[in-house]
C-alpha cells in the first residue's frame, strides 16, 4: 500500500525535472534564435547603409567647352548689334576666350584689332608709294591717305592708353577723350577715301586702297559702338 505513493511520487519528480529540461532547451534555442536575427538585421542594415548611401560629392570645375560656348555665344551677341557684325565677329570670336564676355576687355580687344588694321593699312600705302609707278595727282593723294591713317593710328593708341587709365577720379574724362579720339580716327579714314574719289584717281589704284582703309574704319567704328555702350 505504501509503495505506490512512493512510485506516485518518483514520477512526479522524473515529470517536473523533464518540463525543466524542456523549458531550458527552449529558451536556448530562443535565444539563439534572437542572437541570428539580431546579427543578420546588423548585416543587413550595414549592408543596405553602405549600397545605398549617396555622394553629396559635387564637381564644381565648369567644363571647357561649356565656358567657350558662353563666350562665343557673348561674341554673337556683341556682334549683332554692331555697325558691321559680319567683320565683328570674323575678329573677335578668336578672341573669345580672352575676352570672358566682359565688356572692357570687349572694347580694349576690339580697339587693338583697329590699330592692327591701321598699322597694316600704314604699310600696305607705303608700299604702293615705293614703287615709284604713280603720277604727280595720284602720288599726292596716296601721300595724304597715308597721312590720314597715321594720324588714326596715334589716335588708336592714344584711345588704347587711356583705356587702361579708367580706374582714376578722372574716368569720365578719360572716357569722353578716347570717344573723341576713336571719332576722329574714323573721320582720318574717311577723308582718305574720299581724297580718291575728289582727285579722280585711276580706279584701280582707288578700289586696291580703299578696301585697306575701309578694313580699318569699320573695325574702328564698331570699337567706338562698343565703347559708346559699355564703357560708362
Amino acid at each position: 500500500m505504501e509503495a505506490t505513493p512512493l512510485k506516485l511520487a518518483f514520477h512526479q519528480v522524473l515529470t517536473i525535472v523533464a518540463f525543466i529540461i524542456l523549458a531550458k532547451s527552449n529558451i536556448s534555442s530562443s535565444c539563439d534564435d534572437n542572437s541570428t536575427t539580431r546579427t543578420s538585421s546588423t548585416q543587413i542594415t550595414s549592408t543596405d547603409s553602405t549600397s545605398t548611401t549617396p555622394s553629396y560629392h559635387v564637381n564644381t570645375t565648369i567644363p571647357s567647352n561649356y565656358t567657350q560656348t558662353t563666350f562665343r555665344n557673348y561674341i554673337v551677341k556683341s556682334c549683332n548689334l554692331s555697325t558691321y557684325p559680319s567683320i565683328c565677329y570674323r575678329s573677335l570670336s578668336p578672341y573669345a576666350s580672352k575676352i570672358e564676355a566682359d565688356p572692357l576687355r570687349l572694347c580694349k580687344v576690339s580697339l587693338s584689332l583697329a590699330l592692327a588694321a591701321a598699322n597694316r593699312a600704314s604699310s600696305s600705302i607705303s608700299k604702293i608709294l615705293s614703287t615709284k609707278n604713280l603720277t604727280g595727282i595720284a602720288e599726292q593723294v596716296v601721300q595724304d591717305c597715308l597721312g590720314n591713317v597715321k594720324d588714326s593710328i596715334g589716335e588708336l593708341k592714344d584711345s588704347l592708353d587711356a583705356m587702361g587709365h579708367l580706374d582714376g577720379v578722372d574716368r569720365k574724362f578719360q572716357i569722353s577723350n578716347i570717344k573723341t579720339w576713336v571719332s576722329a580716327s574714323i573721320t582720318n579714314t574717311q577723308t582718305c577715301s574720299d581724297g580718291f574719289d575728289e582727285m579722280n584717281v585711276d580706279a584701280t589704284l582707288t578700289n586696291k586702297i580703299r578696301r585697306i582703309v575701309m578694313d580699318v574704319a569699320r573695325k574702328t567704328s564698331n570699337s567706338l559702338y562698343f565703347i559708346n555702350n559699355n564703357v560708362y
